[in-house]
């Protein structure tokens, strides 16, 4: 086991390969992909249809299913040197989405899921444990199944979540040890070709974008190992039978165990995919801030000049409207006679001057023409005097 081993060494991040070699094979075969991914929507739903249609032919309709799956570009192989089926409860590691498929075509075995009700899910090589979410409960409906179904098999993924099978495997859950006392570890591999290497799992991407990216390579090979049984001993812990089953699997896999649990990458994802947000948010609201303020000295010297003015007028406002009437004097007007609506920004208590009774009456049209006159020439003044322009006037 390797302490050093952090939950980002166990995900992929990326969907697409880091070499330029592979990025440019890729490009080169995008059109290629986008044409199998339609024609293979097509297939798949005849797939779906006589996955239903043969529910109950199983002899005849796992070798059809594994042919069309195969068209696919789902291909399974059992490796030379593995061992003979000698036990109902299958473990595995978990690499995709698509692993329980690939085993069930070619195992029978059924693999637990909390997304369809029994009938349904038995189409697709699943047996649904949507009970309560009291674990017992689910344990109770495995060894129910696999004493109503003598001929049937589990096939488990203890690690709860899919990794990138490079460095390390999740914690097992002692799930596979309560329900059955011989285990038959599962190795399984997961490869695809070189030109189009892309990963087969990506850290937060949906099950659409799983689906359609399987569709898009030409094929994906999963390759499958049965180790030989493993058999609880006298008084042996669950802990400690899971453990054995993990070791033999990582070993054979070549990689190292840990004490990562599925729960750690769930957590490690939810804060990955806030980061996400955040730092999307950060870069639009900069290139918003560019956009405004930054590309057109014009506007940021006509917007100081209406801030001038009306300095209760937020500054994005006042952008927004120079951009489209390229004047002064136009935004002013907009903002007095309410064309265009802001909410004005608070401005700070000052004392208030005197004023004489004789103002005119601030409802009148006269009055406003005055106000907006008065304004206007206050702000030109203020402009001559800064610059210093009163040799022109």
């Amino acid at each position: 086991m390797n302490a050093k081993i952090e939950v980002g060494n166990l995900v992929e991040k990326s969907r697409f390969p880091k070499t330029v070699n592979e990025t440019l094979g890729i490009i080169a075969y995008f059109p290629f992909g986008v044409v199998l991914v339609v024609l293979r929507i097509f297939i798949a739903i005849n797939a779906l249809l006589l996955t239903v249609i043969l529910s109950n032919y199983p002899n005849i309709r796992r070798p059809l299913l594994r042919i069309m799956s195969g068209v696919l570009g789902l291909i399974v192989v059992e490796k030379e040197n593995s061992s003979s089926k000698n036990s109902r409860v299958l473990v595995s590691n978990n690499l995709s989405l698509f692993d329980h498929i690939a085993l069930h075509l070619t195992t029978g075995c059924f693999t637990p899921t909390t997304l369809f009700n029994t009938p349904i899910a038995l189409y697709f090589g699943l047996i649904s444990i949507l009970t309560n979410d009291n674990p017992s409960s689910e344990i109770t409906v495995l060894k129910q199944f696999l004493a109503n179904n003598d001929k049937k098999s589990l096939l488990l993924f203890p690690e709860g979540a899919s990794t990138n099978g490079k460095c390390a495997l999740l914690k097992f859950s002692y799930v596979p040890a309560l329900i059955s006392d011989n285990l038959q570890p599962v190795v399984l591999r997961v490869t695809r070709p070189s030109f189009v290497n892309i990963n087969i799992s990506v850290l937060g991407s949906n099950t659409i974008s799983e689906v359609l990216w399987f569709f898009f390579v030409p094929f994906t090979k999963f390759e499958y190992k049965l180790l030989e049984v493993i058999q609880r001993s006298k008084d042996e812990s669950n802990e400690t039978l899971m453990f054995r089953v993990e070791k033999a699997i990582s070993q054979d896999l070549n990689i190292s165990t840990s004490n990562i649990t599925k729960n750690a990458k769930d957590e490690y994802k939810k804060i990955y995919l806030i980061e996400l947000a955040e730092k999307k948010a950060k870069n639009h609201n900069r290139h918003v801030t560019r956009d405004n303020f930054e590309e057109d000295p014009e506007i940021l010297r006509m917007a100081a000049q209406v801030t001038d003015v009306l300095p209760y007028v937020p500054k994005n406002v006042i952008v927004a409207n120079l951009r489209r009437t390229r004047s002064v004097d136009i935004t002013i007007t907009n903002m007095l006679d309410g064309t265009v609506k802001f909410t004005p920004l608070p401005q700070s208590s000052k004392p208030k001057t005197t004023t004489k009774k004789t103002e005119p009456n601030n409802f009148g049209v006269g009055s406003f023409l005055e106000r907006k006159t008065k304004l206007i020439n206050e702000a030109r003044q203020r402009y001559i005097k800064k610059h210093g322009l009163h040799h022109l006037v």
